[in-house]
């Protein structure tokens, strides 16, 4: 029984309350221990307003297919109730995966909020190496591109912060007059942010129907441009989950990286993927770790692209935080017959080249394929003024 501020009650009623509650005097004590630090709180359990202090995870889940598809649906309805950060057990925290079902779990786990491997003691450990060479390279793979697409999934969490759109989105936020939506066969779809849509598969199936929403999609892998509106038949083997991203996108990335305190190239990597209607993009940064943000200490840049007038403007950057990007590599897809660039009136040559997002770090490693993306880039000065980028025919 719980006092309940003077209006006694049960366990059953008070649970969630409390579990918020514990996170909460978790993140306040923790902060006055840390000082400028900020701490990382992570629950189980919790109720409204959970979010202003904890992460949270869904539990003790299984290692099954079916848990790992709930669990998507799981942090998708977080997400809905106002939690952005979420995620869930990859692999599963009872029973042993396979290896097709840990490697299959970890490649969708790159596009979650919060992405860890766990599982309960006496179970095989989730670390990649224990499932054999080939899942180990896989997941290699996929977590070395989740780190090139920090920028990207920061400035997702930034959003969420200011608008409440969660990271991962049900794609009932975006694409809610579209029937097919509410279709059982497509309900672990979701957005990974703005643009990039996951179709999760098991790690048992080669082959997925993805239902793709209006308008027009690129395979992240080689950049085929299909159109939406439709459902699409598409090859699903463990090297390959089926990702795309919308046309008219941008997404920020940055140089490879085994931890995010490396100070990296000192280049942005902006990939845009041509489309008519365009986008909008806000690029936030801080240090990551210190509460300066909070007195203005952080970068924030509005990027839009005009898809009609083929034309970038990088706004003047807002916050007084030292960016560390001087450069920026434009990467465009889908701009074919495109020349050349006209930045601050300076022509700048645009160079063909193969892009892999998924390449092996060990070349011997050769399990079909590779799937390259043909681009065009160009590489010029970032500044903390506003930048005009014309692309030009």
């Amino acid at each position: 029984v719980f006092d309940n501020e003077g209006e006694p009650t049960t366990y059953k009623y008070a649970k969630n309350v409390y579990g918020m509650q514990m996170a909460r005097a978790t993140f306040e004590g923790t902060s006055k221990l840390m000082g400028d630090i900020r701490p990382f709180v992570l629950t189980r359990s919790g109720y409204a307003g959970l979010q202003r202090y904890s992460a949270i995870w869904t539990g003790d889940n299984q290692s099954t297919g079916d848990h790992m598809l709930l669990g998507i649906r799981m942090v998708n309805s977080l997400g809905l109730s106002g939690v952005p950060f979420a995620g869930y057990d990859v692999g599963g925290f009872m029973g042993s995966a396979s290896p097709e079902l840990y490697t299959r779990w970890m490649t969708i786990g790159a596009f979650s909020p919060m992405f860890r491997a766990h599982t309960a003691h006496g179970n095989r450990r989730s670390e990649p190496w224990n499932f054999g060479e080939h899942s180990e390279d896989i997941v290699r793979r996929y977590i070395q591109f989740r780190y090139k697409l920090m920028p990207y999934i920061y400035s997702a969490f930034y959003r969420a912060s200011q608008t409440g759109l969660p990271v991962n989105r049900s794609l009932v936020l975006d694409y809610s007059y579209e029937q097919l939506i509410f279709d059982h066969k497509y309900d672990n779809e979701y957005m990974f942010g703005d643009a990039i849509l996951v179709a999760p598969v098991k790690g048992d199936e080669n082959v997925a129907k993805v239902f793709l929403p209006k308008g027009d999609w690129y395979s992240i892998f080689d950049d085929e441009k299909l159109p939406g509106n439709q459902v699409v038949l598409r090859e699903a083997p463990l090297t390959n989950l089926p990702v795309f991203v919308k046309a008219g996108a941008i997404i920020p990335m940055q140089s490879p990286k085994q931890s995010l305190k490396e100070a990296g190239d000192g280049v942005l990597y902006l990939h845009v993927y041509n489309g008519e209607t365009g986008s909008t993009f806000d690029l936030y940064e801080d240090d990551g770790s210190t509460k300066k943000y909070t007195e203005g200490e952080f970068a924030l840049r509005h990027i839009r692209f005009d898809g009609a007038k083929k034309q970038i403007v990088i706004e003047p950057k807002q916050g007084t935080y030292a960016s560390p990007f001087n450069k920026v590599k434009l990467i465009l897809h889908g701009f074919s017959g495109a020349e050349s660039l006209t930045v601050e009136n300076k022509r700048y040559a645009l160079e063909n080249e193969s892009l892999n997002h998924f390449e092996s770090a060990f070349r011997y490693h050769q399990f079909g394929p590779e799937q390259v993306c043909s681009v065009l880039t160009s590489v010029f000065n970032l500044h903390d003024g506003e930048t005009v980028v014309d692309i030009v025919k």
